[in-house]
């Protein structure tokens, strides 16, 4: 079981070498969640919405993008 996860994990690794464009595009994608999240906190003193910044909030925004932002936003609205 583990071998296979390895094996998977390496022939992952292996594709997203080859495909740079991919990575660049995760990584354009983590600077405009970050961004956002940044925007949103800025925008705070004006709006009174404000995101925490920990490990949890900086993965969401860092693996979801803008979208995760605004995922963040409403689960703050009924929370």
């Amino acid at each position: 079981m583990v071998a296979g996860g390895l094996v998977l994990a390496f022939l992952l690794l292996a594709l997203l070498i080859r495909m740079r464009r991919a990575v660049g595009t995760a990584l354009a994608s983590a600077a405009i969640g970050i961004a956002a999240m940044g925007a949103v906190n800025l925008t705070g003193i004006v709006t009174g919405v404000v995101l925490p910044w920990n490990l949890f909030t900086l993965l969401v925004c860092v693996v979801l993008g803008a979208p995760g932002v605004v995922s963040l936003l409403i689960l703050q609205l009924f929370w």
